[in-house]
Parts: structure tokens; C-alpha cells; sequence
């Protein structure tokens, strides 16, 4: 029997995760496969578990976290779970999914066929719309420090032929063989939230092993579909400070030269731009990301706090450098 924990996050969305549910619960599934679902209220208050405890079937588990302590840290809850418990797979999935009811049983099946695959992803789709494909597929290019994913579905197969073995996946609805995690570790907390699937993925490739998206499985995402500017200044913060985090941990030795002060160029400009869009917090919490990413402070966000001189003394320098390129 091949045993899968299914680990969904809620935080303050017990609707969606309740509909999420039951999606997995609707999935075709072989006599060899058992399918467990954990759910992790991730410091969501008294009336979100109450309405979990309401509408979660009786054998489902809630587990009740007091304080968010970020996707990372929730996830992370499960995954031990999962290691402590003899499960072979934990598949995260955000809570705002819809599963088809083939795509866990496909996932599993290509997965099974490479003993070195360590996570499988479906192909993302929008959801209500599944025309739209918001991810099949991506690789870390170092070159210019950015992401390479395929143009279209139909792209795809080519694609990740090409990079068989540079392939990486988003968390949003990410497979992961367990025997792979004892050896690579589990979603790194000190990032809280984004980037923590880039990391995995990296950290999968330089322990040799693969990860594959399952062309023939789906599951359905409520992307954010508005102008990245309309964020939370969470997001902000999170993203600049993460990526810091990612590039120096992983960036190969022959693309560091000025590491940091790329990053540095790349916050202030994307700083420069909220300010001059209005958005005074979110620059705010853009240059704290920059600062907290270059002196390695992780965890949760916390920007009701001054940013550091030394980033503010950069903003005209910054300005006029790029006013010159």
C-alpha cells in the first residue's frame, strides 16, 4: 500500500479550504493507494476552526496551530507528519485548489515509474477556466538570475524534455516523495512564505533528484489575477527579502560576482516604482525586505518599524545610476 498525506493550509479561508476538501475526496483512487488529508489551521482565530471542525468529514484531521507561523512553518507541521508516520508522498496543496479527480492517482503513477523523482507537480490551471495554464513547468537560468518556464502547454513536453534534470515546481498543489525529503530536509521556515518552492526545487536538483510535471493531471488555482502593484506590502517584503535569501544560497559560484549589489539595484528600483505609484507602505516594506535579506533575518514579516539608514542613503544613488543607464 502506497500511503500519501494530503496537506492543506487554511488561513482565514475555511470556505475555500472546506471546498478543497472535497476535491480531494472526489479523486479516483487504486486499491493500492490510501490518501490521508490533515488540515492545518494556521493561527486563523476561533471562528474559522469552529467552522473547520463544522464541515470537515469525520476522517479528516484538523490540527489547530495558535500562531501563523507562515506556509512554511504550517506545511512543515504536516511534512513531519509525514516523515514520523510511514507516508511515501505529502502533497502540499494551497487551500483556494480544486483537485480533478485523476490528477493525484496520475501524479503518483509517474512519480512510481523514477525512483529518483523527489516531486511532481500537475499542470496549474486557472480556476473556473481551464484554458488558462498559469504553470507547466520552470527552471532556475542563472545567468540573469530570473525563472525560464515553457510558453505555452503545448510547449511543454519539449521543454521539459530539454531540462529534464533543472526542473522545479511550484508549492501550490507540489508532491513530494518522502524518501526525498529525509535526505534534502524540509521547507526552509526562515522564509515563511514565497520562494520556499524555489528553494525545494534547488535543493531536489543538487541532491540528484527529479522533479516532473504530470502533463496528464490538473488541478485548478484562484490565481491573483490583478495588478501585482494591488498587493499586500507583506508580499512585498517577503519577495524582495526571500529572493536575497534564495540568490545566496544557491546562485552557482561563476554567476556571484556582485551578488549583492544586484539585489540591492533590483529592490531600490522595484522601491523607486511603488513610490511613484503612490504606494508609500509597500516601498516601505520593499527596502525592509532588502535589509533583512542581506543581515539573514527571517520569519515572519514586521513592518511596523523604520527602515535602516543605510537603505535610505542608497535611494538617490540608486536614482541616479539608473537614471544614466
Amino acid at each position: 500500500m502506497t500511503k500519501v498525506l494530503i496537506s492543506i493550509l487554511n488561513w482565514h479561508g475555511a470556505d475555500k479550504t472546506l471546498d478543497c476538501v472535497q476535491s480531494v475526496r472526489r479523486s479516483i483512487l487504486p486499491g493500492t493507494l490510501q490518501c490521508d488529508i490533515r488540515v492545518v489551521d494556521n493561527g486563523s482565530g476561533a471562528a474559522q476552526v469552529e467552522a473547520l471542525k463544522a464541515g470537515l468529514p469525520s476522517d479528516v484531521a484538523l490540527v489547530v496551530n495558535p500562531v501563523n507561523t507562515g506556509f512554511t512553518g504550517g506545511q512543515n507541521l504536516n511534512i513531519r507528519h509525514a516523515l514520523a508516520n510511514g507516508y511515501d508522498y505529502v502533497f502540499l496543496l494551497n487551500n483556494d485548489t480544486v483537485v480533478d479527480p485523476r490528477a493525484i492517482a496520475e501524479i503518483i503513477r509517474e512519480m512510481s515509474s523514477d525512483p529518483r523523482c523527489g516531486a511532481a507537480s500537475p499542470v496549474i490551471a486557472r480556476l473556473g477556466n481551464r484554458d488558462i495554464v498559469d504553470f507547466c513547468g520552470a527552471i532556475h537560468e542563472w545567468r540573469n538570475i530570473d525563472t525560464l518556464r515553457p510558453s505555452s502547454l503545448a510547449d511543454a513536453p519539449r521543454f521539459l524534455s530539454a531540462h529534464a534534470d533543472q526542473v522545479w515546481a511550484v508549492g501550490t498543489a507540489l508532491m513530494l516523495k518522502v524518501a526525498a525529503l529525509r535526505e534534502v530536509g524540509v521547507l526552509d521556515e526562515r522564509m515563511f512564505a514565497y520562494y520556499e518552492d524555489d528553494d525545494m526545487g534547488a535543493r531536489l536538483i543538487a541532491g540528484g533528484w527529479r522533479t516532473r510535471i504530470v502533463l496528464s493531471a490538473v488541478v485548478e488555482h484562484a490565481c491573483f489575477d490583478g495588478d501585482m502593484y494591488q498587493r499586500q506590502p507583506y508580499f512585498f517584503y517577503l519577495m524582495t527579502r526571500n529572493a536575497i535569501f534564495f540568490a545566496l544560497k544557491h546562485v552557482p559560484s561563476g554567476y556571484r560576482k556582485g551578488l549583492r549589489l544586484r539585489y540591492i539595484d533590483r529592490s531600490l528600483v522595484m522601491a523607486e516604482k511603488l513610490f511613484s505609484q503612490g504606494h508609500a507602505d509597500k516601498a516601505h516594506a520593499c527596502m525592509l525586505g532588502l535589509a533583512d535579506g542581506l543581515a539573514g533575518i527571517g520569519g515572519a514579516p514586521v513592518l511596523d518599524r523604520p527602515v535602516p539608514l543605510w537603505v535610505r542613503a542608497l535611494r538617490p544613488l540608486s536614482r541616479a545610476w539608473n537614471a544614466r543607464r
